[in-house]
């Protein structure tokens, strides 16, 4: 079993009580209920992604050589290989690949376990996001509230990054694709697909409008908030439903 130390009742209540009053302002501030959630275990310069905190990586292509490879090579290891990029992306993506998308889930639940599941010691953030007033506020004429993974919009940026190229474009887009995968199904995944290396705080603010919210949950409300989720269901087995995070987490409870 693992040895953890159980929050007192009084704590693990203060704890949820003050992460549910904060989902509230979210929701009051963005002005939506269909809100997207984003979980990080610690505090990061820019809410950006992988691909282009790294930017000024000693290898200029080392985007386009990570993709080309994980191409190559991942269809024997998965069966169902899809051969459209945007799905070849959105794996890339949920197996730990730097990509141009970020991951949000519709359940902020899920978001939750991703801010409080790591770096015990350090404080996490938890995001909310807008997604229809960001994609509305930049594309003020556009029919597309949500743009589907197969919108020439979100192509574009896709090719883009197969083709090893960066538009010069500052857009980023909220985005829905296929439910294809067992993992962007069971996270309830939705993305931001980033035309360029601005971040969405950067972007909230040549905007001049509010999409996004910051919700700062401290280091020692985290282990509270982590019991809280295992009595609602969200767990590493739940949420990665493969043999081996089942294995892990019946070993460490």
């Amino acid at each position: 079993m693992k040895s953890e130390k159980i929050p007192k009742m009084e704590d693990a209540f203060k704890a949820v009580n003050n992460l549910f009053e904060s989902v509230i302002e979210a929701k009051n501030t963005l002005g939506d209920e269909r809100l997207w959630w984003r979980g990080q275990p610690k505090k990061y310069p820019s809410l950006n992604t992988k691909i282009h905190r790294n930017l000024n990586h000693s290898d200029p292509y080392r985007e386009f050589n990570i993709i080309h490879e994980f191409v190559r090579q991942a269809p024997t290891r998965y069966p169902s290989w899809p051969k459209k990029r945007c799905n070849q992306l959105f794996l890339m993506q949920h197996y730990g690949l730097s990509t141009r998308l970020l991951d949000w889930s519709s359940n902020f639940l899920i978001a939750l376990y991703f801010a409080v599941n790591k770096e015990p010691d350090e404080p996490a953030s938890l995001w909310a996001l807008n997604p229809i007033k960001l994609n509305r506020k930049q594309f003020p004429n556009s029919n597309k509230a949500i743009f589907l993974y197969n919108s020439p919009e979100v192509e574009k940026i896709i090719n883009s990054a197969f083709d090893g190229a960066f538009s010069g474009e500052k857009y980023i887009l909220a985005m829905a694709g296929l439910e294809f995968d067992l993992r962007i199904f069971v996270q309830q995944s939705v993305f931001t697909i980033h035309a360029s290396p601005i971040s969405l705080e950067d972007l909230q603010k040549e905007l001049n409008d509010t999409f996004l919210y910051e919700i700062n949950i401290p280091a020692e409300d985290k282990n509270s908030l982590r019991q809280a989720l295992e009595i609602f269901g969200i767990t590493e087995s739940h949420l990665f439903p493969d043999i081996q995070s089942l294995a892990s987490y019946l070993e460490s409870h």
